[in-house]
């Protein structure tokens, strides 16, 4: 079985990919997400548990149609959408990317605020799969404009074919 590490570098935690299903794969990680929603000031409930679950196993981006299609329990999406809205607030989500397909979301790193925020990393765009990957490692370089510019956000993303399209 192939072990990946999926997870933000403060949960700490390894996902098996094997055949498990995604519930069992993540009931080792209830309580970091429990500790996780508590740390970010956030009651722990079934679906954002479920949600986190979901983007835990997951080494891309998620969009909230994604949230609902995955979701087992017939969740409403107005309820997703709040608690994508909240894990953002909250800065647990980021958004990775907004296309065509609508906006995407990851998993914030352990040095993010606990606020909105942008994270300072370049986002991977699969042209095949049109996934979205987190490039913790390419840094968003810093541009200056203009003082009749306010920036309130920069978006660095490449686009090509993913890993797994390749092979």
């Amino acid at each position: 079985m192939q072990q990946l590490a999926l997870t933000p570098s403060f949960l700490g935690v390894k996902i098996d990919m094997g055949e498990k299903n995604l519930y069992t794969r993540c009931m080792n990680n209830k309580k970091t997400i429990g500790d996780l929603m508590h740390a970010h000031g956030l009651k722990k409930t079934p679906i954002r548990t479920g949600m986190l679950e979901l983007f835990m196993a997951h080494d891309f981006a998620l969009s909230a149609s994604d949230i609902v299609a995955k979701m087992t329990a017939g969740h409403d999406k107005v309820t997703i959408y709040r608690a994508l809205n909240s894990f953002e607030e909250h800065g647990i989500l980021h958004r990775a990317s907004e296309d065509g397909h609508g906006i995407k979301y990851a998993m914030c790193s352990s040095h993010c605020p606990d606020e909105p925020h942008t994270d300072k990393h370049a986002h991977f765009v699969c042209d095949v799969c049109h996934q979205t990957y987190c490039l913790e490692d390419v840094e968003v370089p810093e541009v200056e404009v203009s003082n009749e510019f306010s920036v309130s956000r920069a978006n660095y993303t490449l686009c090509g074919i993913c890993k797994k399209c390749k092979n």
